[in-house]
């Protein structure tokens, strides 16, 4: 891939540089969706992005741009999330007062994307489907007068937005328009093939940068392609930054990219447990076998099988603060998230008893209480 770092990392601000053609290359798991884009840019309909923000999103957009007749024309990305909605008017139709014309105006015939469209509050909204179901903009000095306007608006979000009209935090009208031309982005973890592309690149790349030799081992590269990625590339170049930097010999095997990934996204920071949590952590890390088994891709099965690692005596003796009732521990089917069914297997396997679980994770206890939250298995 003979791209360059700032063709892949392309900062708000930026000119629009980004073409189907680059992205075909760095994102083959997007394919399907790629070739929706390419579709859709030959429109100058509202175009719905559904992902977290990232570089990915911003490229697809950016592609869209060059891809259709609007290519050469203004592109700009703006953001209104904590914004009031004064200040939203302000930046989408302009401030007289301060002679700016707004976005939209700035963008015309061009390309204009927002980011976080769930952001905008109700009047914002209604406004937003006005312009573009009228393609007229009303003067900010005399509202009898009318501006018109072609504009292409690109839309992302990573929120459910029929939620947020169920909720009346979204407009029906305005959620109908954008969701005819929408385009759906997965997360890293569902898409190995560009982890393994993004891997090579920023990895070789931070190599350079920091003038390292450093190769992977071809297991240690599997682990970093197969580990379950809850964000975007940018979590993966930061990575692979860390990576590099530290790495203590030439040769990287699995081990150290294990550690490194527990140390990273599966154990919090020292400085916000107790002496007592960081010390569990400490002695049964290292001999955690879920924890081994999580980042050797064990199957639900195996963990079930496992014996416990310890006596189910203490299960009985923990069992007022730390185990949870029984009514808490139906038969919960398997996910397509490995760390959700071993979270559960493991959970089953101590009897419910959160500190029994936490120590054979290698995990705090605070740690695993977040997790169970987050998996919604309180």
């Amino acid at each position: 891939m003979n791209f360059k770092p700032s063709d892949i990392v392309l900062l708000h601000g930026d000119p629009a540089v980004a073409t189907f053609e680059m992205l075909e290359h760095l994102f083959v798991d997007l394919k399907p969706e790629l070739e929706k884009a390419k579709l859709y840019a030959r429109s100058s309909s509202p175009v719905l992005i559904e992902a977290s923000a990232g570089p990915e999103l911003e490229m697809i957009g950016q592609a869209i741009h060059n891809g259709s007749d609007r290519k050469g024309k203004s592109y700009a990305v703006i953001s209104l999330s904590g914004l009031t909605n004064e200040d939203q008017n302000r930046i989408l139709f302009g401030d007289p007062r301060m002679g700016r014309e707004g976005a939209l105006m700035d963008c015309n015939h061009g390309t204009l994307m927002i980011q976080g469209i769930d952001k905008l509050t109700l009047p914002m909204q209604s406004q937003l489907a006005r312009v573009i179901r009228t393609k007229r903009v009303a003067s900010q000095t005399n509202f009898a007068q009318y501006r018109y306007i072609d504009v292409r608006i690109i839309g992302t979000t990573s929120k459910n937005l029929t939620e947020l009209r169920n909720q009346f935090l979204f407009r029906s009208d305005l959620l109908f328009t954008f969701r005819a031309l929408r385009l759906r982005i997965p997360k890293l973890k569902k898409r190995p093939r560009d982890v393994e592309n993004m891997l090579d690149f920023y990895f070789n790349d931070y190599n350079r940068e920091y003038e390292m030799h450093h190769t992977l081992t071809a297991h240690a590269r599997e682990t970093i392609i197969h580990y379950p990625w809850d964000s975007n590339i940018m979590q993966l170049s930061a990575f692979c930054e860390r990576l590099v930097l530290t790495a203590p010999d030439i040769v990287i095997h699995t081990g150290y990219v294990q550690s490194l990934l527990a140390e990273l996204y599966e154990q919090d920071s020292a400085i916000y447990v107790t002496e007592n949590s960081a010390s569990m952590e400490g002695s049964t890390a290292q001999e955690s076998p879920v924890l081994r088994h999580i980042l050797n891709h064990a199957s639900l099965s195996e963990v079930d099988s496992m014996p416990s690692s310890r006596p189910n005596t203490g299960a009985a003796a923990l069992h007022s603060e730390t185990t949870a009732p029984s009514a808490l521990l139906p038969h919960i089917p398997e996910s397509n998230d490995i760390y959700r069914d071993l979270l559960v297997a493991c959970l089953r396997k101590n009897h419910g008893n959160r500190k029994l679980t936490a120590q054979e994770l290698g995990i705090s206890t605070t740690t695993l209480w977040r997790k169970i939250r987050y998996y919604h298995l309180e």
